[in-house]
C-alpha cells in the first residue's frame, strides 16, 4: 500500500514538473492620472486588442502566448494611455493568484513605457501605499507595426493587485502600454514530494502502532 502511495506521489510530482504556467489577463485597470480615452482608453492594455491571436486567461500557456503573439501598436485602438505625466497604472486580477512574471507588449508611440517599478498590493488604490516592491524592469520601445512580448520575472507572490509605477517612457509625457498580462506560478515538484513523503511516513508510523 505504501509503495502504491509513493508511486502515485512521484507520478504527481512528475506531472507537476511538466505543467505549463498559465497566462492571466487583468480584469480591470486604472491610472493615477486621467484615462486618455478616445481611441486610447486604458482598457486597451488588458483587453487583447492589437494582439495577433487571442488567449484564454488562466488556461493558455504563458510561454506559448509570449513567444508567438505579436502586438500591433500603430493602430489608435490597440493601446492604452493616461494623460500623464507619468504616474502609475494599477491592475486588478479579479482574484488572489500565485504569479511570478509578466508579458509586456510595447506600443508604437513616444509614450511607450520603457522603465517601471512593479508592486504587489492588497488593494487597487496606489494612493494609500504601493505594497511590496517586486522589482524594477526595463522594456524596449516598439520599433514598428508589430512587437513581440517582453517577459519579466519576479519572486512568486500571491496577490490580486499590481501597481506599475512609471519611471521612463520613450520620450513622451503621456505613458502607455500595448498589452500586459501575468504568468501563473507553478509549484515546485520537490515541495510536493517532501510534503507527501512526510504524510506517508506519518501514516506508516501510525499503522505500525496499531498492529
Amino acid at each position: 500500500m505504501l509503495r502504491s502511495a509513493l508511486l502515485a506521489l512521484f507520478t504527481a510530482g512528475f506531472a507537476l514538473s511538466v505543467q505549463a504556467a498559465p497566462i492571466y489577463q487583468p480584469t480591470a485597470v486604472t491610472a493615477s492620472t486621467a484615462d486618455f480615452g478616445g481611441g486610447f482608453p486604458l482598457v486597451n492594455m488588458i483587453n487583447q486588442s492589437g494582439l495577433s491571436a487571442g488567449y484564454t486567461s488562466g488556461v493558455s500557456d504563458f510561454a506559448t502566448v509570449a513567444a508567438g503573439t505579436m502586438h500591433n501598436g500603430v493602430s489608435a485602438t490597440n493601446s492604452g494611455f493616461s494623460v500623464g505625466p507619468f504616474g502609475s497604472f494599477s491592475f486588478d486580477m479579479g482574484a488572489i493568484l500565485a504569479l511570478d512574471g509578466f508579458a509586456f507588449w510595447a506600443t508604437d508611440n513616444s509614450g511607450s513605457v520603457t522603465n517601471f517599478d512593479l508592486y504587489a498590493d492588497s488593494d487597487f488604490l496606489a494612493g494609500n501605499g504601493l505594497g511590496t516592491l517586486l522589482g524594477n524592469f526595463s522594456t524596449l520601445a516598439d520599433g514598428g507595426a508589430a512587437s513581440q512580448a517582453q517577459v519579466g520575472g519576479f519572486g512568486s507572490v500571491s496577490t490580486q493587485y499590481f501597481h506599475l509605477v512609471i519611471q521612463a517612457t520613450a520620450g513622451g509625457s503621456q505613458p502607455g502600454i500595448g498589452e500586459i498580462a501575468f504568468r501563473g506560478a507553478v509549484p515546485e515538484p520537490a515541495s510536493l514530494l517532501l510534503l507527501g513523503g512526510g504524510l506517508i511516513a506519518l501514516a506508516a508510523t501510525r499503522r505500525r502502532k496499531s498492529l
